[in-house]
């Protein structure tokens, strides 16, 4: 888990986006890991985000300018196959 430095602003990026990083970052708190609740957000949340034009790429990069590191980001690209074919990902 990592936590944003106090008053961090996501910058580059729209209202949309900023709000859609915030979320993922709330829910980073266990790592990204399936869960019921990540099983049912994680998909529709970044199918949101290909929706805002912010790719799974810009998405981890973000996640690691706060703190996060590859080994846990590598969760949400797990999340982005599931959501692309129906599989998560390795």
């Amino acid at each position: 888990m990592a936590r944003k430095p106090p008053n961090f602003q996501w910058i580059g990026f729209t209202e949309e986006q900023r709000e859609l990083l915030d979320f993922i970052d709330h829910l980073g708190n266990n790592g990204w890991t399936s869960t019921g609740q990540t099983d049912e957000l994680m998909p529709k949340l970044l199918a949101e985000c290909a929706e805002e034009d912010l790719p799974i790429g810009q998405v981890v990069e973000a996640m690691e300018s706060i703190g996060y590191d590859r080994r846990t980001t590598h969760q949400l690209e797990r999340w982005e196959n599931k959501r692309r074919t129906g599989k998560f990902g390795k």
